[in-house]
């Protein structure tokens, strides 16, 4: 969904909003256009409609989720080791194409769109040119081709 709001149309439209804040903070994840905040609630309370899920399962995924939003928006350092660190959101506030992942890595990593540092391994920011590359084709979505 995040990506989706990095394509130009939708990011002049809708989440443009939200990046008004290069430094953003305290609950500054819930300024955010009414169009894009009811695709973002759909999917944020989808998994108990999705898959079994205890009510205090699904009370701790809202309270992680909750917490990560204000925490990735405070400006305050937190960080667990391989897991999450609030400077990865501060990234893509400061360079709009890297770190569209919330709150977790693992699809940055996955996509080629992380930048800073995991497990003491260091993604630097592409070039200029890698991140206009990165625009005009959709960003840093993998592509894998099918052999048939």
């Amino acid at each position: 969904w995040h990506r989706l709001m990095h394509i130009p149309f939708f990011y002049r439209h809708l989440h443009k909003l939200h990046h008004h804040y290069k430094s953003p903070e305290p609950f500054d994840d819930l300024y955010i256009h009414p169009l894009e905040a009811f695709g973002y609630y759909c999917i944020l309370y989808s998994p108990p409609f999705v898959m079994p899920l205890h009510v205090g399962g699904f009370g701790l995924y809202m309270a992680v989720m909750g917490l990560c939003g204000v925490l990735d928006h405070s400006g305050v350092r937190v960080s667990v080791p391989g897991m999450y660190n609030t400077e990865d959101h501060d990234r893509h506030h400061q360079h709009f194409n890297v770190n569209y992942a919330f709150p977790f890595v693992f699809m940055d990593l996955l996509h080629g769109t992380f930048v800073g540092e995991w497990w003491g391994r260091t993604y630097p920011l592409p070039s200029h040119r890698s991140l206009k590359e990165q625009a005009r084709t959709g960003g840093g979505v993998a592509r894998v081709a099918l052999a048939g």
